[in-house]
């Protein structure tokens, strides 16, 4: 059979194309941000060659650009995004991240994969410090791909509208990448909507940069932790124990200059985050025993003090009884409340396995993502989340892909069960990392919990062994930027892929969320559940996020009597725009209505939403 390429095949390869400084060919592509580009991956007819993105005010959006080796000494910069009426995009809202590659030697459960996948960002220009590092240039093989995110902050202050400007590509690639980005009228919060609590070892920061266990410099060192619970939060996600120093002993005894001095800037809003105002929305109780009357009583008192007991809880037991009998866990309940009796308690079970050891007071009941929606060979088939009243909680494990080295029954990993769940793992999906702050809109879940962000900086060197109970990338989020390594001259965590995909899905969540509060839920639940339909359905695609962003975008404007920006109009020359999605998404058939929604619901917390069960206003 004689194979004939159409027109429309070869112009699109074609555009691919740029000359490398050797006269051979290179290839320079775009990628949406929950794709992850691995070295094997290619360009194919419908590879994009500019970039279109779409956000609120104060929301992140990123991008891959691509280039195909060979090529030598390759550098990219994208120097800022403006309307063309004097609105500018730049500096610290533009950051461009080289993606290293992480070799996986064993693969993650029954869906993961060896060999080497991007994770690790390594910034241009840090948006910590500010210090130029290492990013560029880079090399490219023959054959091989590396990836660039493009990572851009909109601005609260931004007008709606579209911005343009170019990834300029250059070394031993030439390559001009259009990129077009839509700023919706309307914004998300600096401080999540979604709590989260994820975990940061007291020693961690200094084991993975400095090889002390002990945190000797405990100046320096709390300075470098800071810059992790930095950026940490302006990824979303709150560091719970932000300090290295626990203020009281078991006896009550109070010290909390050192604590407040690394810590109150994160609980109050001023620790001078690129997300402007930006609060923890969690804090625990620290110490390794139980919490007693005295302690409680103390941090209660403390928090109320300076505004911030609206995000303290007292984890009280991790998993029962795997680290406290259930006998004591009724007595560790009352301590607390003895000692402040509105300090919320938390514990990693369900309200099944409480109610059968007859275990009450259980404030924030925090039962692994499986538990809530099991599949058929689980323990808890079904749906589960009708079982428990009040505030729900929960986290992922290794039970998403099979716990290596724990044992029971979730520890294969290598059957169908083991398999299209929410995952953090290196070699997932990107929309699997994507995933678990859609499903918390879906199951009506409040906190997100995790127990650890630097857990292979216990292992070794993480920039070379990743792999943890099962999983490669599992409790570790972050790698230690030390100067050696992405030079500059201080110290900074690097960012993973994989924590950006978390935040992307905490500002989707914030979409949900503030469709929910202008009387959309219904809409906004049928959206969700077309992209994450269950937790062990968790498998989306860059398009399907993308066009359900848009529609939510829709759905918003419309409710606040607002236009959606006009489209960006005719693309640049070579922009793949026959291969571009429309950046303002459909409004459903027959439109949408408010339903003469008050705009006050917007002020009122997402959580009594939540327990009221507010819904559908759209016609």
């Amino acid at each position: 059979m004689k194979l004939q390429l159409s027109a429309l095949v070869l112009t699109a390869m074609t555009a691919l194309c740029a000359t490398a400084a050797n006269g051979a060919t290179a290839q320079v592509w775009v990628a949406p941000s929950a794709q992850k580009v691995r070295p094997q991956t290619k360009p194919d007819a419908g590879s994009a060659t500019a970039a279109t993105l779409a956000a609120a005010q104060n929301e992140f959006e990123s991008f891959h650009v691509v280039v195909t080796g060979a090529a030598s000494r390759v550098s990219m910069r994208l120097g800022s995004l403006d309307d063309g009426q004097g609105h500018v995009i730049s500096n610290r809202d533009v950051v461009l991240y080289r993606e290293a590659l992480i070799d996986v030697l064993k693969p993650t459960g029954g869906d993961g994969a060896t060999g080497r996948w991007p994770d690790a960002l390594i910034p241009d220009v840090d948006p910590i410090a500010g210090e130029k590092r290492n990013a560029f240039p880079f090399d490219v093989p023959a054959g091989e791909s590396r990836a660039v995110l493009v990572d851009v902050h909109v601005p609260q202050s931004a007008p709606a509208g579209t911005y343009r400007g170019t990834v300029v590509v250059s070394g031993g690639v030439s390559a001009q990448v259009p990129v077009t980005l839509v700023v919706w009228d309307f914004s998300v919060p600096s401080t999540s909507t979604l709590r989260s609590s994820f975990g940061l070892a007291w020693n961690g920061p200094c084991i993975g940069h400095h090889g002390d266990y002990d945190c000797k410099d405990f100046v320096g060192e709390s300075a470098l932790r800071s810059r992790y619970v930095q950026a940490a939060l302006d990824n979303h996600v709150s560091i719970s124990n932000p300090s290295m120093t626990n203020p009281v002993t078991q006896g009550g005894l109070e010290t909390w200059a050192a604590f407040d001095a690394g810590s109150a800037p994160f609980l109050d809003g001023t620790s001078g985050t690129r997300l402007a105002g930006a609060r923890l929305t969690s804090a625990r109780i620290m110490g390794s025993a139980a919490t007693t009357t005295a302690v409680a009583a103390a941090w209660g008192k403390h928090f109320t003090a300076k505004g911030w007991h609206d995000v303290l809880f007292d984890y009280t037991c991790d998993e029962p009884p795997a680290t406290c009998a259930w006998q004591e866990l009724q007595g560790r309940i009352a301590q607390v409340k003895a000692g402040d009796s509105h300090i919320p308690t938390l514990v990693t079970t369900t309200a099944t396995q409480a109610q059968q050891h007859g275990i009450t007071g259980i404030d924030l009941f925090t039962p692994v993502v499986n538990f809530i929606d099991d599949k058929p060979d689980g323990n808890y088939p079904g749906n589960q989340r009708g079982t428990y009243s009040g505030t729900v909680w929960w986290y992922q494990s290794c039970m998403s892909f099979g716990c290596a080295g724990i044992g029971g029954q979730y520890a294969a990993g290598t059957n169908a069960y083991g398999a299209g769940w929410p995952t953090m793992a290196i070699d997932a999906d990107g929309t699997r990392n994507r995933a678990m702050e859609w499903l918390s809109f879906t199951y009506d879940i409040s906190g997100e919990l995790y127990y650890e962000t630097t857990m292979a900086y216990y292992g070794g060197n993480p920039w070379e062994n990743e792999y943890n109970f099962g999983g490669t990338g599992d409790g570790d989020l972050f790698y230690p930027g030390t100067i050696a390594r992405i030079g500059g001259q201080t110290e900074i965590p690097v960012e993973s892929l994989r924590l950006k995909l978390i935040r992307d899905g905490m500002e989707d969540f914030e979409l949900l969320a503030l469709a929910y509060r202008l009387g959309l839920g219904d809409q906004a639940m049928q959206i969700a559940k077309g992209v994450y339909p269950r937790t062990f359905h968790a498998l989306s695609s860059p398009a399907a996020l993308e066009s359900a962003r848009a529609e939510l975008a829709k759905l918003i404007l419309h409710a606040l009597g607002k236009q959606p920006p006009a489209s960006p109009g005719p693309a640049p020359a070579n922009d793949g725009s026959a291969n571009r999605t429309d950046a303002l998404g459909v409004l459903p058939k027959g439109g949408c209505s408010s339903g003469g929604a008050d705009l006050a619901w917007l002020a009122l917390p997402l959580l009594g939403l939540f327990l009221r069960r507010r819904r559908a206003i759209c016609a």
